[in-house]
């Protein structure tokens, strides 16, 4: 599991070092669920024209390329099936919210609002795990010559 607090630092510059690693993270999850939580303020205020436009940012404001594909193909697997094509344009960054915390186990219904930090950091941790597996494997069929 992810987190500093349970890696087990021994030494304080050890902790230190995984602290700055894991602000990296913060941040970008932060900016993921800002785009929500913004936009439902600006709704609540009457500016859903601001809203919309947060929410339809492309999700490579903060997912890189490789984070986003992988994310796209194991969120909308049916059945065990991958899809088949990707999207031709960027999913949003809503979607993108929505996806990581899908991840991480939240299911969005009318009364459930958002989803929490330890969700989303769980998401993003699931979705670390298979991007590593997919470089993993880039890698091998490389060695190979596949």
């Amino acid at each position: 599991m992810a987190g500093a607090e349970r890696q087990r630092m021994t030494e304080p510059e050890n902790l230190e070092r995984m602290v700055s690693i894991l602000a990296f993270v913060a941040v970008r999850l932060i900016q993921l669920r800002e785009c929500l939580t913004l936009a439902a303020q600006l709704r609540g205020r009457g500016l859903k024209e601001q809203a919309e436009a947060i929410e339809s940012q492309p999700s490579t404001n903060v997912l890189t390329q490789d984070e986003w594909h992988i994310l796209y193909l194991n969120v909308n697997k049916r059945g065990g099936r991958y899809p088949k094509k990707l999207p031709k344009e960027v999913p949003t960054l809503k979607w993108a919210y929505q996806a990581v915390a899908k991840l991480g186990g939240f299911y969005d219904s009318k009364c459930t609002g958002i989803a929490s930090w330890a969700t989303m950091w769980l998401g993003w941790d699931k979705l670390q795990d298979m991007l590593s597996g997919y470089y993993l494997s880039k890698e091998t069929a490389a060695l190979l010559n596949y």
